[in-house]
């Protein structure tokens, strides 16, 4: 098969598109035909190296998280699917686990998910990672009707489902973006947007009942200055030290430092579905390439501002 594989953690010049073996399904996993992958974050900081320990260290392996395709072939104990099934999901690249930037993936049942009538494969895989972060972030936060609620980096991959969530939840959205995006938070859902540059936020005289950094890198000052007492932040980045003040700002100024992580229930995945069939959930995906050029799909998630959802289609 063709994948884009990496010899080592590192860039550009680490990784290659080109033959790879095929992987062979266990007894209760899936061979299948990917179709889409997206790009997150966290792709990217595995890639280079930043989470080591999360992947181990075998080379040459692929990356790539949340795919969607069709089942080629199933397991002997598999009993959820059947070959030509349209799935979407997670493939966990831990252990020495192969990604999904390739055109086959062997992956386990239970991390695989039907694909909605309706939904494309792009779409379907532009979800998981980045659809429920955000979900389960603002279920943190207590997000709920009337709840003002301020999103960092409401127009990237984490922050541009937030917003749609936020505001079918009936929430009062505000909004961080730059200039350029404005048009698009508003048409997310935004009721208020702000600029994303500290003299901006400086101005904002509003506090919110709960922040949702999509991006990560809100400082704690401006985290005291925003977020009412007895409010919560969230962020989608472990940051030790932030975490470290946790008690001390909430003993001081009885407000809550929380994180954002993945969770997958099936309550939380059939959530972000009706939110979908609903048309209350969109991903925006203005970014595509091909599987050959995935080093691009890299690069553009970690030196680019991309609005929106990277994929990578896999012919």
């Amino acid at each position: 098969m063709k994948a884009y594989y990496s010899t080592s953690f590192g860039g550009p010049e680490a990784s290659f598109f080109g033959d790879f073996p095929d992987p062979i399904p266990g007894d209760e996993q899936l061979l299948v035909e990917v179709k889409a992958v997206s790009i997150n974050p966290v792709d990217f900081k595995i890639k280079r190296g930043d989470l080591k320990f999360v992947p181990g260290s075998k080379f040459p392996r692929i990356f790539g998280s949340d795919f969607s395709g069709i089942v080629k072939e199933t397991g002997s104990g598999v009993t959820k699917f059947k070959a030509g099934d349209r799935i979407y999901g997670v493939t966990p690249v831990i252990y020495h686990k192969q990604g999904a930037l390739a055109q086959l993936l062997a992956i386990d049942q239970k991390n695989a998910m039907h694909k909605p009538e309706g939904m494309t494969f792009e779409e379907a895989a532009s979800l998981p990672i980045a659809a429920l972060t955000a979900l389960n972030g603002l279920r943190r936060c207590g997000v709920k009707a009337g709840t003002s609620v301020l999103i960092n980096g409401a127009t990237g991959g984490v922050g541009h489902f937030a917003v749609q969530i936020a505001k079918a939840k009936g929430a009062v959205v505000a909004a961080t973006c730059s200039p350029d995006n404005v048009e698009l938070a508003r048409k997310l859902g935004a009721d208020e947007t702000i600029g994303y540059n500290s003299e901006d936020i400086i101005k904002v005289n509003t506090k919110y009942d709960t922040i949702l950094d999509a991006y990560g890198k809100m400082d704690l000052k401006y985290i005291r200055k925003l977020l009412k007492r007895r409010g919560t932040y969230a962020s989608t980045m472990v940051k030790p030290m932030l975490f470290f003040s946790a008690l001390f700002v909430r003993l001081a100024y009885g407000k809550k430092l929380t994180s954002s992580n993945l969770r997958s229930r099936p309550e939380d995945i059939e959530e972000i579905e009706n939110l979908f069939h609903e048309k209350k959930l969109y991903p925006v995906i203005e970014n595509y390439f091909t599987l050959e050029e995935a080093g691009e799909a890299f690069q553009l998630a970690e030196h680019g501002k991309p609005r929106g959802k990277i994929i990578v289609r896999v012919i």
